[in-house]
């Protein structure tokens, strides 16, 4: 799920860019409570806690939708971010997908695997064999999505675009 990739890559950039004092198309800025980073770079070294930070080599912990709120809540007094917070479950359900897709290490799969049983719930919490991440995503939600969408029969697939697209739109407004 390369959308997994683009979506950290947005959280990563409109944080960094916030950090540094970035102002979107609209006038909006969150408010920060310690004055702005100097630069893009500057702005990574103060998110990375680390004055060496280079973001060829080291990366942001953009993946956990909690550290990029905590984040947030520590440089700025108000910000958008917050929006992550009731939407945790199902980002770190996408992780675990994408991973799945990337790895077949044990972790992924027993990973992927409990993800697949929050979104399905299978009697006896057994899942049919040979049930993989494109099997899952081109299946109707069932549950965790919201009832609107379990009720219009959207796939897994179409309903984390949605939900990236709503949650984009939450964070630069």
């Amino acid at each position: 799920m390369g959308v997994v990739s683009a979506w950290e890559e947005f959280l990563e950039r409109t944080l960094v860019r916030y950090v540094a004092g970035a102002v979107a198309d609209n006038g909006y800025s969150p408010t920060h409570k310690y004055g702005s980073g100097d630069s893009i770079n500057h702005a990574y070294e103060l998110l990375s806690q680390s004055a060496s930070y280079d973001p060829q080599k080291h990366y942001l912990k953009v993946s956990e939708p909690r550290w990029v709120w905590r984040m947030a809540d520590f440089f700025f007094s108000q910000h958008t971010y917050t929006c992550l917070s009731n939407k945790n479950d199902l980002l770190k359900g996408a992780n675990s997908i994408r991973n799945r897709v990337a790895h077949d290490s044990e972790k992924c799969k027993t990973d992927f695997k409990s993800t697949t049983i929050w979104f399905l719930s299978p009697q006896n919490g057994q899942l049919k064999q040979g049930l993989g991440p494109g099997s899952l995503l081109t299946m109707a939600v069932q549950k965790n999505f919201g009832q609107p969408i379990v009720q219009s029969g959207t796939s897994h697939f179409e309903a984390y675009m949605q939900l990236y697209e709503q949650l984009a739109q939450s964070i630069v407004p």
